[in-house]
């Protein structure tokens, strides 16, 4: 409800004062248990304009719907769709189409009132006998932010139960005083609390009343929390006295009793963390997520790793790892065994799309999971679950998936309230009024979109919309601005609960490790501090990073753990330069005893970053958890697969019009291969920029094959052989005989010409000079690459750049102008310093990347540093550049 100060009676025989609740309100006038109505059933009516939404978006329209209807409700004065004069309004206007709508299913449905309303509605239809117990009200008049349907309520509740005695009343404004009194005028905390929501309050000077200080996160402000409270108490101040203003957040309930039950000081108020997630809801979720083909891959990597699979913890990790690395067959699924290979087979396979189809599925399914002792009651739970899974099925003639995935939508644990008792620091939750007044408050989280909460737009009602309504009708329902200033003023009367002090405490870091600006109750509270002539003092100045501040001045009391005497290495060595003493390009050896393969695309992470190359041969580099998306690799391994298929060994060019047949079932292909995501409807433009750049490309690069008298004799051709002193292992993508029996390795690359040339001109081009090493000495041949060899043929290398159809070749002589030769070394410079960093890392010395080196390797070696970018150690653990100041300004220039 929009009061900040809800009705407060007494009881007649305990002489309690007690809110006046819709629970309470629905026991005194024995409301009947409202039956449960589904709202997007409703809405699914093609008769309301938000059909089209639903049909795309059905969970959030209903949201959307249930929030403005609310908003309309509690405007009227008895919940009565009668009193929205749509006359005065113009029919053809959105705001008449939406009001009319929200109108009509109020009036036809009033079932889909939020229970709390519909309560209301009852009360209202009430007599005064009609209730069980007298309800006399503390106050003679409601709030002044209360919505039109709570002052009838009030005003039916007083013609009902009357006033209580004015002993009571002034009773409870004795106890209600506390709490709106506030710090003492001209203190710098008085200046904030009555000057918040812009009140004519002068400034003043900082004093110990107020401070402002910025911590790295919740979890440090926790810890500030308590020690400062610590600190209070040694100074004589008791714990109840002691006030917690906190976000709504789990995140910072699990953190406070963390930190003051290490710090043994008694926290009162604070929720109760729910103690267990709906495992059987998110593994039912994500079934049917995978049931749906194509199944999304974080859906089955969630799924592999959930407790109910039957497989072990470890090999639900193998699984999920290589599926968010873009492996859908991954190789851990070969080692499963028994009703784990089952239930495994069961997800991949092809589920038929029909209500029985799924239904099945999800039977099977069920008899696969876990038969672990400690997971009995989570199966139950999923069983129950496909009880009501199956009664939607057998009543549907298509499938829902909406509606399935309705049922199967975990449930949210949403923390209990817990009791408050006395002796204990207060804890008081961003949506609700303080409960006792306190001589200390410390208010948390005072970042990002929070204090005030931002209000979000309307998708049903603009703004400007509901101002015409308030003009034309007299209706007026909240808008955006209504509910900013509620907002505001519900964070003054927090504030004021506090008479001595209050410490805003901001976290520069969100949960995500993202930055975050502070909160706008910080520099509001912020304009009330002067600094003399210059006027208010600004935000930034006047927070304190508590790790800037000599020890001396922290507000709680600390101590130093002494190092130990025992010399410790630095964290980053002066020459960035780790010592691992040990020979890196042996770490991993093959069953004969030797140094495993290196790829041309690990070698380059080699050149451009050997601490990445190093965490990725120690397995360490990080695999990120991200929606599916078409990027390059994804675009370009499709591409391959079409032109490999397109192209085969040993076959006849085929002519123009094969190739505009042929194309869009082998993209088809190599979709469910690969990227099975971009099936989905969504992905339909991308589907067609891949089918006309591939088609082009195809069309292309017939004619050069054609030109240069060329025969495939193979494609995806393993190499392995040695050069550089370690063993080579590649694939290229294709390799072509010319007529005069040269070879040419070609290597297919969504992407343009421009760039790519360039590196080739510059030498630093790694992947074709390694290709051409691997074929100059190789380490095992097949019978096709044996022949091809024979009589040691000319070896050209080349790339066909599909974007724009170019090809780039170099260490052959083709007939002019059917592809672009480049000229010189194309390798040499990224062989010179691929040689250096062998013998480094062979020496167990790992040099750390330097502030300069994405802009040499972007710039200078016109190549994508993706190295620096695999994982955020090897930022952390950059080296200062050594560009110098001239060089910046001519780059600026």
């Amino acid at each position: 409800m929009n009061s900040l100060e809800p009705l407060v009676t007494v009881h007649a025989g305990t002489g309690a004062f007690r809110a006046i609740t819709s629970d309470l309100l629905a026991e005194t006038y024995l409301a009947p248990r409202p039956m449960a109505v589904d709202l997007n059933s409703v809405l699914a009516d093609g008769a309301f304009p938000w059909s089209a939404s639903m049909a795309v978006a059905p969970l959030e329209t209903a949201a959307a719907v249930s929030t403005a209807l609310r908003s309309l409700a509690v405007a009227t004065h008895g919940l009565n769709p009668d009193e929205v004069r749509l006359g005065a309004l113009d029919r053809e206007s959105r705001l008449y189409k939406h009001l009319s709508a929200l109108c009509e299913l109020l009036r036809n449905a009033p079932g889909v009132l939020p229970e709390d309303l519909r309560v209301y509605a009852h009360v209202l239809a009430c007599a005064s006998g009609d209730a069980l117990e007298p309800l006399p009200l503390m106050a003679s008049d409601p709030c002044c932010f209360a919505s039109p349907i709570e002052r009838r309520m009030h005003a039916q509740l007083l013609e009902h139960h009357a006033l209580a005695d004015d002993a009571l009343r002034v009773e409870w404004a004795a106890r209600r005083a506390p709490l709106v009194t506030g710090a003492a005028e001209g203190t710098s905390l008085w200046r904030a609390q009555q000057g918040l929501t812009g009140a004519s309050i002068p400034s003043g000077p900082l004093d110990d009343t107020l401070a402002f200080f910025a911590l790295r996160d919740e979890a440090e402000e926790a810890d500030f929390a308590a020690a400062r409270a610590q600190r209070l108490i040694d100074q004589g101040v008791s714990t109840q006295q002691i006030g917690l203003l906190v976000p709504d957040d789990v995140g910072y309930f699990a953190q406070l009793q963390r930190a003051f039950d290490a710090a043994g000081v008694p926290i009162s108020g604070l929720p109760v963390q729910p103690e267990r997630r709906d495992i059987a809801g998110e593994t039912l979720l994500q079934l049917l997520l995978c049931f749906q083909a194509p199944a999304p891959a974080m859906a089955l990597a969630s799924l592999y790793i959930s407790p109910l699979m039957p497989w072990s913890s470890e090999t639900g990790l193998k699984l999920s790892r290589e599926i968010m690395q873009g492996r859908f067959e991954p190789f851990a699924a070969n080692s499963l065994t028994g009703r784990a290979q089952r239930f495994y087979k069961l997800v991949r396979s092809n589920i038929v799309q029909t209500p029985d189809g799924i239904l099945k599925a999800l039977e099977q399914a069920t008899q696969l999971l876990s038969d672990a002792a400690e997971q009995r009651e989570t199966v139950a739970a999923f069983r129950s679950k496909i009880g009501t899974i199956r009664a939607a099925l057998s009543q549907s003639r298509s499938l829902d998936w909406t509606a399935l995935y309705r049922i199967a939508t975990p449930a949210t644990p949403k923390p209990s309230p817990s009791e408050a008792f006395v002796e204990g620091v207060s804890v008081f939750t961003e949506a609700a009024m303080p409960w006792r007044p306190v001589r200390h408050l410390i208010a948390m989280g005072m970042s990002g979109n929070r204090w005030p909460r931002a209000v979000s737009a309307s998708p049903l009602f603009l703004d400007g919309e509901l101002r015409l309504l308030r003009e034309k009708t007299g209706l007026h329902v909240e808008t955006r601005g209504d509910a900013l200033a509620r907002r505001l003023e519900k964070l003054r009367r927090q504030f004021l609960c506090a008479s001595e002090s209050l410490t805003l405490l901001r976290p520069v870091f969100a949960p995500n490790g993202s930055r975050q600006a502070p909160a706008a109750a910080v520099s509001l509270v912020a304009r009330t501090v002067g600094n003399g002539e210059k006027g208010t003092e600004d935000a930034e100045v006047l927070i304190h990073d508590l790790r800037a501040l000599p020890r001396d001045r922290w507000p709680f009391a600390h101590r130093v753990v002494k190092a130990a005497n025992d010399a410790q290495p630095s964290a980053v060595p002066e020459d960035g330069i780790l010592r691992l003493d040990r020979d890196l390009l042996r770490r991993r050896l093959a069953d004969d005893g030797r140094m495993r393969p290196q790829s041309p695309s690990r070698l380059e992470t080699l050149m451009v970053s050997p601490l990445a190359w190093s965490l990725s041969e120690f397995g360490a580099e990080p695999v990120t958890w991200a929606p599916d998306g078409l990027n390059v690799m994804v675009s370009g391994t499709i591409a391959h697969d079409v032109l490999e298929f397109l192209f085969p060994k040993d076959a006849p060019l085929p002519d123009h019009d094969q190739i505009e047949l042929a194309v869009p079932e082998l993209l088809s292909s190599a979709i469910r291969k690969y990227a099975p995501f971009l099936q989905r409807s969504i992905w339909a433009v991308e589907r067609e920029g891949l089918l006309r750049d591939i088609r082009t490309a195809a069309l292309a690069w017939r004619n050069t094959l054609e030109g240069l008298g060329a025969r495939v004799i193979d494609n995806e051709i393993g190499l392995q052989g040695e050069a550089l002193g370690i063993l080579l292992r590649g694939r290229a993508d294709c390799l072509l005989q010319l007529e005069d029996g040269s070879l040419l390795v070609v290597d297919h690359k969504k992407s343009g010409t421009p760039k790519r040339r360039a590196r080739l001109e510059a030498g630093w081009d790694l992947q074709l000079g390694l290709y051409r090493e691997m074929l100059k000495r190789p380490e095992r041949t097949g019978e096709v690459l044996e022949t091809a060899l024979a009589g040691n043929p000319q070896i050209g290398v080349a790339y066909h750049l599909i974007n724009d159809q170019g090809v780039l070749l170099e260490g052959l002589e083709p007939p002019d102008g059917v592809v672009t030769v480049v000229e010189g070394e194309i390798s040499v410079q990224a062989l010179d310093l691929l040689i250096t960093r062998l013998a480094e890392v062979e020496a167990g010395l790992i040099r750390l990347n330097s502030e300069d080196d994405r802009k040499f390797f972007e710039k200078t070696a016109n190549l994508a540093p993706y190295a620096l970018d695999v994982s955020p150690l090897v930022s952390r653990f950059m080296m200062p550049g050594t560009e110098t100041e001239d060089s910046k300004e001519d780059n600026d220039d």
